[in-house]
């Protein structure tokens, strides 16, 4: 148990020697696993608020082909979400795993893939807006098949990795890289349900927070 994050504050944070062991594995394979991020009590309040939650159909057509999935409409989970993965430590620990420059701030969203609705992440890689790290954070509680985190090589379009993440709490932490692609295989059974997003070098997270109200209340919109 590398990195844990509670309700109020991290929990734990990786020592040295396991720093080492997950920079390495980072350094060599693009991506790191970090078992039960999530405290259970902690996960267990953000699943029953994300089973009460509203999910529409969103494209991603900044992917070619456009990218399917039900993601979550924005409300206290993904809130309490982000809130937890933009602490100082968490941001500190990742920089180390990764050997990222400064980590500025972490924006997310919980999207889910059911089978048989043309739900799937295709290959993209994600260079854009100051994006460092990615990270997929496995929410369940259920289970599933399919849903793989696969890594290629941009131009050769070699697959290098794949990775299944279905252990509820559980985080992928992995490279952005204009050299590298990634993609969420389609889900063949079950449905998964993550929180995904990127660690970024751009602006604070509270800076953030006010760039998106200042646009709400020049729009008369409310917070997403």
């Amino acid at each position: 148990m590398s990195l844990q994050i509670g309700r109020t504050a991290t929990r734990r944070v990786p020592g040295d020697g396991e720093l080492g062991e997950l920079r390495a594995h980072f350094a060599t394979r693009h991506w790191v696993r970090l078992p039960g991020v999530l405290e259970p009590p902690l996960l267990a309040d953000l699943q029953s608020r994300v089973a009460r939650a509203e999910f529409v159909e969103r494209i991603h057509s900044g992917v070619h082909p456009p990218s399917v999935d039900l993601s979550m409409v924005p409300n206290a989970a993904s809130a309490l979400l982000e809130l937890a993965f933009n602490d100082a430590a968490v941001l500190r620990a990742v920089e180390a795993i990764a050997g990222c420059g400064p980590i500025a701030r972490f924006g997310g969203f919980v999207y889910r893939l059911s089978p048989r609705s043309g739900h799937q992440h295709n290959w993209h890689n994600d260079v854009v807006e100051g994006r460092l790290v990615a990270m997929s954070v496995n929410l369940g509680p259920g289970t599933y098949d399919g849903g793989l985190l696969e890594f290629r090589d941009r131009a050769s379009e070699t697959i290098l990795d794949r990775v299944a993440n279905t252990g509820a709490g559980d985080a992928l932490l992995f490279r952005i890289d204009a050299a590298l692609q990634h993609r969420a295989t389609a889900v063949t059974a079950g449905i998964k349900t993550a929180f995904a997003g990127w660690y970024f070098d751009d602006q604070s997270y509270p800076a953030r927070l006010r760039e998106l109200a200042d646009r709400a209340a020049d729009s008369g919109a409310a917070l997403p």
